[in-house]
């Protein structure tokens, strides 16, 4: 709907005043966060069709680097858009694994992130190893610390509109269409005349730099990193936000993303059988509609058919 976006939007903007508790405002700014991290899956599968298990690695990247960066005295709005294009090129180095298809990308990204999870466990000197990174700077604009939930809030959104903004314009253009072109068929695109691992590789250097950029803001909204908040099951949440909220639909990630922070939160009351209700609950989403949570409507609407 025209206006969905822009109600949308509003309500976000809104959001402060109406959750005034610093906690339900902290859970918020992670749905902000957890929305880019899965807008970057979501244009890098959605559009260009390659199912990426290395996400987290990415994530790392933004994460470690706007951290490291600070520390050392580099201000938060030069470092945070330098760790994402730090991550973006962290990817150059998987450029010859995006002529893979299918499994055998998933395969090979879900190595780079085994990878980039040794890296930061072990190599203590730079990343603090099992201990982590602790005291970490706040985010700041303008010379002054944003030390308001609701200001840092306003920021991740901020930031996550942009993105969902500039992913959206970006699959619609030109180039989103080439991309959709050699998902649906990259033989077809490449008699076409359409340079299919060029284009491959831009699409992953795009969703790297996005989930650096997620990691980036993780890390001044946590203000401490650790080994865990980067492993392999980092990148299958964030494949599970972008499938449950519907492959293809940068609205669907966001929701995913909402899904998978918030109702884990909400189900803590069912204690230990938490992640049992968590993982139905997924289940029964995939059953309900192939098209996920963006497709559910019309699913609702669409009527049996008939029989001849």
């Amino acid at each position: 709907m025209r206006w969905g976006t822009p109600v949308t939007l509003l309500a976000a903007a809104l959001l402060p005043s109406a959750l005034p508790d610093a906690f339900l405002l902290h859970l918020m700014t992670s749905v902000a966060i957890a929305a880019i991290l899965a807008l970057g899956l979501q244009f890098l599968l959605g559009v260009s069709g390659q199912l990426s298990l290395g996400q987290a690695a990415f994530y790392g990247v933004g994460a470690y680097g706007s951290a490291l960066m600070t520390g050392a005295g580099l201000p938060f709005a030069a470092a945070v858009p330098l760790a994402a294009v730090f991550a973006g090129l962290s990817s150059l180095v998987l450029i010859p694994v995006t002529r893979l298809r299918g499994p055998y990308l998933a395969v090979a990204t879900l190595g780079f992130s085994i990878i980039a999870y040794l890296v930061i466990k072990n190599e203590e000197w730079l990343t603090g190893g099992s201990l982590g990174l602790m005291g970490i700077s706040r985010p700041a604009l303008f010379g002054e610390r944003l030390r308001d939930p609701a200001h840092v809030y306003w920021l991740c959104a901020a930031l996550a509109a942009l993105v969902y903004l500039g992913l959206r314009r970006l699959a619609d253009s030109r180039f989103g269409r080439a991309a959709h072109a050699i998902r649906q068929d990259e033989d077809a695109a490449r008699a076409s005349g359409l340079r299919v691992t060029l284009i491959k590789s831009q699409c992953f250097v795009i969703s790297a730099a996005v989930s650096g950029l997620a990691g980036a803001l993780f890390a001044h909204h946590i203000r401490y990193l650790g080994p865990a908040d980067f492993s392999f099951w980092k990148s299958v949440e964030v494949l599970i936000m972008v499938v449950i909220g519907g492959v293809g639909s940068a609205a669907g990630a966001i929701l995913g993303a909402a899904v998978v922070v918030l109702l884990p939160e909400w189900l803590r009351a069912v204690g230990d059988y938490r992640l049992l209700v968590f993982g139905g609950a997924v289940v029964g989403l995939m059953l309900f509609g192939s098209g996920g949570l963006a497709g559910l409507p019309g699913a609702l609407r669409r009527r049996p058919e008939a029989r001849p």
